[in-house]
C-alpha cells in the first residue's frame, strides 16, 4: 500500500541553478544601488565602525585646527606690517630730530621791521619742486643745485615786482609736490635716513628762500598736500590719509623754524583745498589732480560748491601738470623741474621750469609767469650738500615690467 506522507525537501545550496534567485531572509534588506555607489561611510555598519567615527572625529579636528592656524597668520600678518610701518615712522622722526639739531633756522640773524601799508600784495604759487628728483637730459638738467640757483631767480623776480609796484607783502601758496617718495614699505625702511636727509636738504633749500624774501617783504605762507608726495600708496581725500606726505611734514618743520620770527607768518595748512583772502579777493588753493581737462568748466564746478555754502572764490590756484596755463579765473603752475625722461620720451610733452606771481591790487589781479629754466648767472642758495640724496624716478617709469620664462631639460 502506498504512503501518503510527502516526501522530505532536501536543502542543496550547491545545486542551486545560476538563474534561480537567492531568497532573501526574513529580516535582511539589500542595499539600494540605483543611481549613485554605495558609501561605505554610511552604510549601516561604517555608521557602527569605531574605526570610521576615530577618523571623522580626527578629520574634523585637523579642519578646525587649520582654522585657528589661518586665523592665526592673518593677525600676525597684519600685526607685522603695523609694526613694520610704525617702526619706519619712528626712525624717520628720530633721523629728523637729530639732523634739525645740527641746523638754525634764525640764529645770529637779525631782520629789519617787516614793512606794512603797500599799495599791492603779490601772490606767490609754490608748487611741484620735486626737490629729490634728478634729470639729466640734453634739454634740461635738475638736482638740489638747480633747484636752489631756480628758486634764487624767483626770488629776484619777486623783489623786482614788489619795487614795481609797491607791494610790501607776499602771500606764498605750497601748492603740493614738494618731494618725490617711493611708497614701497621696504624703501621706507631702508632709507629713513636718505629720506631724512631729502626732507632737510628740501627744508634748507626753502628756509633760504624764505629768509631772501624777508629782507623786502613780509610774509604769509599757506600749503596744502599734493599727490606725489604722500606716503601711503592710496590716494585719499580725508584729511587723515591726505596729510599722511612729506608736503605736510616740510611745511611743519619750516613753521617750527621760523616761530617766533617777526614777519614771517604761517597760517594754515589743510589736506586738499584751502582758502585765503588778500585785499577783499578770495583765493582757493589746489594742487590740481582733481581738476578735469576742460579748465574753465571743471574749476567752475569746484568753486560752485563753495557758493553753494555763501562763499565766493575770485581766483584759483593749482599745478599738477607742470605746465603754464594762466586764465581769467584761474592760474595753473608748472614745475620747477621742467622736462624729465618721462614726460619727452614717454608722453611726448615738453615744458619748462617755471612759477606764477600775481600782483594784487585794489583796482584788479595781473598773473604773470616768471620762467625759471635757465639760470646762467645766478648764484644757488647754499645748502648742505653731504644731505644730498636721489630719487631718479622719472626715468623708470619709461621701462615696462616682463615675465621671463626659462626652460631647463
Amino acid at each position: 500500500m502506498a504512503s501518503t506522507t510527502a516526501p522530505r525537501a532536501v536543502h542543496r545550496p550547491d545545486l542551486r541553478l545560476p538563474s534561480q534567485p537567492r531568497r532573501r531572509r526574513a529580516g535582511r534588506q539589500r542595499p539600494c544601488t540605483t543611481g549613485a555607489a554605495t558609501n561605505p561611510a554610511t552604510s549601516p555598519q561604517a555608521q557602527h565602525d569605531p574605526d570610521q567615527e576615530l577618523l571623522s572625529f580626527n578629520v574634523r579636528l585637523a579642519k578646525h585646527r587649520q582654522a585657528l592656524l589661518d586665523a592665526n597668520r592673518i593677525e600676525r600678518k597684519a600685526f607685522r606690517e603695523h609694526a613694520r610701518v610704525e617702526n619706519a615712522a619712528a626712525a624717520y622722526a628720530r633721523e629728523l630730530a637729530a639732523l634739525l639739531d645740527e641746523r638754525g633756522f634764525t640764529q645770529d640773524l637779525l631782520f629789519s621791521e617787516a614793512p606794512t601799508n603797500g599799495a599791492a600784495v603779490l601772490v606767490v604759487q609754490l608748487s611741484d619742486l620735486h626737490f629729490n628728483e634728478r634729470v639729466e637730459l640734453p634739454s634740461n638738467r635738475y638736482d638740489f643745485t638747480v633747484a636752489a640757483a631756480r628758486l634764487a631767480k624767483l626770488a629776484g623776480r619777486i623783489k623786482q615786482l614788489g619795487r614795481s609796484y609797491g607791494a610790501t607783502k607776499v602771500v606764498i601758496a605750497c601748492l603740493g609736490d614738494f618731494l618725490n617718495s617711493d611708497r614701497r614699505l621696504d624703501e621706507l625702511l631702508s632709507n629713513a635716513t636718505n629720506r631724512s636727509k631729502a626732507t632737510l636738504l628740501a627744508v634748507d633749500i626753502l628756509r633760504a628762500f624764505l629768509l631772501d624774501l624777508r629782507s623786502e617783504f613780509e610774509l604769509e605762507v599757506y600749503g596744502i598736500t599734493g599727490n606725489e608726495s604722500r606716503v601711503k600708496p592710496e590716494l585719499g581725500w580725508s584729511d587723515e590719509l591726505a596729510t599722511d606726505s612729506y608736503d605736510l611734514m616740510i611745511y611743519a618743520i619750516l613753521r617750527r623754524g621760523f616761530e617766533g620770527t617777526d614777519g614771517i607768518a604761517f597760517c594754515g595748512f589743510q589736506a586738499n583745498e584751502l582758502l585765503f583772502e588778500v585785499m577783499g579777493r578770495t583765493f582757493l588753493c589746489l594742487h590740481g589732480h582733481q581738476v578735469g581737462a576742460n579748465l574753465q568748466k571743471s574749476v567752475q564746478e569746484i568753486t560752485g560748491k563753495y557758493a553753494a555754502r555763501g562763499i565766493t572764490v575770485d581766483y584759483t590756484l593749482f599745478g599738477h601738470l607742470h605746465a603754464t596755463a594762466i586764465g581769467d579765473y584761474h592760474a595753473r603752475n608748472a614745475s620747477l623741474v621742467g622736462s624729465n625722461a618721462y614726460s619727452e620720451a614717454g608722453l611726448n610733452f615738453c615744458s619748462k621750469a617755471a612759477q606764477n606771481v600775481h600782483i594784487v591790487t585794489a583796482q584788479g589781479l595781473d598773473g604773470m609767469k616768471v620762467d625759471l629754466q635757465d639760470t646762467t648767472g645766478i648764484e644757488p642758495y647754499p645748502f648742505a650738500s653731504e644731505w644730498e640724496a636721489y630719487c631718479p624716478k622719472s626715468a623708470g617709469k619709461l621701462h615696462e615690467g616682463a615675465v621671463v620664462y626659462q626652460v631647463i631639460v
